[in-house]
């Protein structure tokens, strides 16, 4: 069986948008909002988000463009929703995009989606009939930002590119994998004066013991100069660095999202529409 990850089609997330991460741009770029009570165990300024990862059909990928255009994001602003940003993979599955929206707290599910508020519920079904006609798949799950793994440079302009790194961890190991990334990855990134780097977690929809991070990159050119890893430690600093996960992450997917700025929109900015 094929193996699914969160930001997949945000991004067959190899796809949380490329995901989460955008989320870097997107949870530093904002206020983070009260924790719900049973939101306590996540560490202070971690933002909720809504994952829809989906694979577009081929053949309706320009027509699924356009009707988000035309249809989808005067709808979703319409119901309420007043911010959304999209990832599409680039360099992994094909045809795939992650859509990420934040969210205050579990509760918001209790009453009406924003397709029903905007159109009711004869609208919003006729409204699901034309988005099912787009798809191959889709998979939507919860992911909450970690800024106490994160690193978050100011930055005024959405992200281009990021590189993905899907994290599977040993059972038990989870504290470990918190220590490294604290002890010696956010130095290296921040000694790389990386564009941002980026870690979220998923808490319902996918495996429970996996991290994302996303490590943004301004340029394709940039993937040139190799990882902040190898730029900032050596070739022999970098293998060294690795060693430090042995036993605490069991698997790794990498893919490369770019951001969509013509299917991403916040109200009130110039992405709006």
């Amino acid at each position: 069986m094929k193996r699914t990850t969160p930001v997949q089609t945000w991004l067959g997330w190899s796809t949380v948008l490329c995901a989460a991460l955008a989320l870097g741009y997107v949870a530093a770029a904002q206020t983070p909002t009260p924790q719900a009570p049973n939101a306590s165990a996540r560490p202070p300024g971690s933002q909720l988000f809504n994952v829809t990862v989906v694979h577009i059909k081929p053949e309706l990928l320009t027509e699924w463009q356009e009707w988000q255009k035309s249809e989808a994001i005067p709808t979703l602003q319409k119901g309420g929703v007043k911010e959304r940003n999209v990832w599409q993979t680039v360099i992994g599955e094909g045809f795939e995009y992650a859509m990420l929206t934040p969210i205050e707290n579990f509760a918001q599910r209790d009453g009406q989606n924003p397709i029903v508020k905007a159109l009711g519920e004869q609208g919003a079904q006729a409204y699901a009939a034309k988005n099912r006609r787009f798809l191959s798949s889709s998979r939507t799950l919860v992911i909450a930002t970690r800024p106490d793994l994160s690193y978050t440079p100011e930055r005024k302009e959405p992200p281009t590119l990021g590189v993905l790194t899907l994290s599977s961890i040993a059972p038990g190991r989870m504290t470990d994998y918190e220590n490294h990334v604290k002890t010696d990855v956010l130095p290296m990134q921040k000694q790389a004066q990386a564009p941002g780097y980026y870690v979220s977690q998923t808490i319902f929809g996918g495996d429970g013991n996996e991290f994302v991070s996303m490590s943004l990159v301004n340029t394709f050119a940039d993937l040139d100069k190799g990882p902040p890893a190898i730029r900032v430690l050596g070739a022999a600093g970098a293998a060294k660095l690795s060693t430090k996960a042995t036993g605490i992450i069991t698997h790794v997917e990498r893919t490369l999202c770019r951001y969509d700025t013509t299917l991403s929109f916040k109200v009130g900015s110039s992405t709006s529409r």
